[in-house]
């Protein structure tokens, strides 16, 4: 089982992004997540009566394969054959019958379908099969022990599993391990998320502006309660938590949960100023998220020196668009904005570089040929502009560049895909460049992923709008990092320091950057350990 199980991991590092979303075809991929849901419970359950830890670690292996996405891709392939879906779907189904008969399966069973889930992801694979041997049978095999060593004594791992009918989270810290099921059914809680986040949404969408968007502390506390209060309480001395959501999870500012209420009374002469009443999880956790266990165990190659220490874009000049250059989303040159607040944020951060570490790249010099050839040499590459995400082909997402006479507006994901960045970060300062409403197999071939894929280590990026007072944080971030150099750290700290500024705006009026959509925009998303 330790030997497929590690297989299994890294066979799914290995995988080359499709160009566009394969069809899923017949019923067997529902059937076989079915499967997966009912083999992970009873694995549980069998850890419950025996205290085996290889019940436990079975169940964190096959969660963390229902939930990848790369499963559904592979499932998608339209040259694999029926005959071969059967096979595995044979195998689960004789895994499910052994584990309804308590009865713990027979190894032969239990490699099996290891063996099946690994022959189907080969076949399917555009990597040479020679360039496999490497990653099929590492030195070290996966165990919750390996993940435990990586993880220091105030660090806590919590792996989601949204499941048919239930909400599953696993938790490692450096000396325990288990697994709960969350009090909430998943249908409700997914409600819940949404409902948090539909006055967000509402601004994202232009139906209200940042001054009436209300965030509801009294859900965010009881979402709080789901997914978080158990799980921490089990880590008294823990400070730092690694997230790795599934599916809807991706919308939930797990940073902006409401742990309790303090004694703060909302000034009349202050907007926003309710939500200091609030204590917020960053206040006493650093949060950060992973896309799947698989990236926790991956060590960064990227260099130890790079040319540049940053290489930053921003400012696009919007007229200069070619006539025939393709806008994402029925966009055009009319209606996109100027975003002149991006020269100043840029600016900003010049003054923190030397000048032969850095390179700066305003208006008509932040163009294709600039950024495909210094981003690959910059340790920090930070872009702000306009983001558009392409919800019918994610590989077309895009970023505004200016155009030259011989380079389109845009650049896609899937342009970004074919560069070789090896960045330690990456800060995307556009509007909602998260991707968070790509759930499952669409999120493969989007910005993130194609970031992920070029050789980035860490990516910061926006879950909502980002507006002059959201994009803020940008400069307090930068400072702390350069002298930590601890990524999580550095965004919790600045994340702080906006929560606790109240500025003017108008007259007598000042404003609390309290909300959190202010403080809580920017997430980090690590693609390596």
């Amino acid at each position: 089982m330790k030997k497929i199980g590690l297989a299994w991991l890294f066979l799914l590092l290995m995988w080359s992004l499709p160009a566009s979303e394969p069809a899923i075809h017949g019923k067997g991929l529902p059937r076989l997540k079915k499967d997966f849901s009912e083999i992970i419970c009873r694995l549980l359950s069998g850890f419950e009566l025996r205290r085996e830890s290889r019940f436990l670690q079975a169940a964190f292996f096959f969660s963390e394969i229902r939930s990848h996405p790369l499963w559904e891709m592979t499932w998608g392939k339209q040259r694999q054959s029926l005959a071969a879906e059967q096979k595995l779907l044979k195998a689960s189904a004789l895994l499910c019958s052994h584990l309804r008969s308590d009865t713990y399966p027979p190894k032969k069973s239990e490699w099996n379908l290891s063996l099946l889930a690994m022959e189907y992801l080969r076949r399917a694979d555009r990597v040479q099969v020679p360039a496999l041997k490497a990653v099929l049978y590492p030195p070290d095999g996966w165990e919750i022990g390996r993940v435990q060593k990586q993880l220091e004594a105030r660090q806590v791992l919590l792996k989601y599993a949204l499941l048919e009918n239930r909400i599953l989270v696993f938790f490692i810290g450096a000396g325990a391990a288990g697994y709960e099921f969350l009090p909430a059914s998943t249908a409700h809680a997914v409600q819940m998320i949404d409902r948090l986040s539909e006055p967000l949404e509402d601004l994202a969408s232009g139906r209200v502006d940042y001054l009436r968007i209300h965030f509801d502390m009294e859900l965010a506390q009881r979402l709080y309660n789901i997914f978080l209060k158990k799980a921490v309480e089990r880590f008294p001395h823990c400070d730092e938590l690694f997230i790795i959501p599934d599916q809807e999870l991706f919308k939930l500012p797990f940073e902006a949960l409401v742990m309790g209420f303090n004694k703060n009374f909302q000034q009349d002469d202050v907007l926003f100023s309710e939500y200091q009443a609030a204590d917020y999880v960053i206040q006493k956790y650093t949060v950060s998220y992973y896309l799947s266990l698989a990236d926790f165990l991956r060590k960064f190659p990227g260099p130890k020196s790079h040319p540049l220490t940053l290489a930053a874009f921003g400012q696009p000049l919007i007229t200069q668009a070619p006539e025939n250059a393709h806008f994402p989303n029925q966009a055009s040159v009319s209606s996109i904005a100027e975003i002149p607040s991006t020269r100043l944020e840029i600016l900003n951060l010049e003054k923190m570089f030397a000048v032969s570490r850095r390179r700066i790249f305003l208006g008509a010099s932040f163009n294709h040929a600039n950024f495909v050839r210094f981003a690959p040499q910059a340790r920090l590459i930070h872009i702000a502009t306009h983001f558009f995400t392409n919800h019918e082909d994610p590989s077309c997402s895009a970023f505004l560049f200016s155009s030259t006479a011989t380079s389109p507006s845009m650049c896609q994901a899937k342009q970004i895909l074919k560069l070789r960045l090896q960045a330690e970060l990456v800060i995307l300062s556009a509007c909602e460049t998260s991707e968070k409403n790509l759930l499952g197999l669409k999120s493969l071939s989007g910005m993130t992923a194609a970031f992920r894929q070029s050789g980035v280590r860490d990516l910061i990026a926006s879950l909502w709008p980002v507006d002059e007072f959201s994009s803020l944080i940008v400069p307090l971030f930068y400072g702390e990092y350069l002298q930590s150099g601890a990524c999580a750290a550095a965004l919790r700290k600045a994340k702080l320091i906006l929560f606790d500024k109240t500025i003017p705006i108008r007259d007598s009026i000042r404003l609390s950057l309290a909300h959190p959509f202010l403080w809580a925009n920017y997430v980090l998303v690590h693609f390596y350990r």
